[in-house]
Formats: structure tokens, sequence, C-alpha cells
């Protein structure tokens, strides 16, 4: 499912924790938060991973926060993205 998402910040980390090796990029994104509770109003952060650390290598040096199209997959492990185009920064008016 492809929609555009405003992506606050990326994250990467590669290497060995407690034996158990890690190789990964997460993703920011500003979501809604549900309405569904009643407790909470306007929008939250959710990490969403994204592939292997190389592509916080690609990502780093955006000028966040910026708007991108998002392709997001629904799983068992939560969201992940598959894929991501920038659009371009979010207007700081």
């Amino acid at each position: 499912m492809e929609a555009r998402y405003e992506v606050l910040g990326v994250k990467g980390f590669v290497g060995d924790v407690e034996g158990q090796h890690y190789d990964s990029t997460t993703l920011r994104v500003k979501l809604p938060v549900s309405k569904t509770a009643g407790t909470e109003a306007g929008f939250d952060c959710k990490d969403v991973k994204f592939g292997k650390e190389a592509e916080f290598q690609k990502l780093k040096g955006l000028p966040f926060p910026v708007f991108a199209d998002l392709d997001i997959e629904l799983t068992t492990k939560g969201m992940e993205c598959v894929g991501i185009k920038v659009i371009g920064p979010v207007n700081k008016a």
C-alpha cells in the first residue's frame, strides 16, 4: 500500500548485541493517533523498519522532516517499508 507520509527522521544500526547480529534502518514516520481510545488527539511518531543499514546511509543527508511516498506492507512484525520515494522537505511556515 503506497501513500504519502511525513518522515521525521531515520536511524540505522549494524552490529552485535548480546551475540545477536543486527543490520537495520528505521524510519520515524508521523501518523495520526488512534481516535478509538478517546484519550489522545493529534499525531505521534511510529518507527517503521526499512531494510538494512545501507538504506540509512542513502537517507541520512536529507533535510528532515520530508514528505515521502512510502510503500508499506502490514506483516506479523507490524508496518514495514519496502520502498521510498522522497518528495521534498516539509514547509516550515
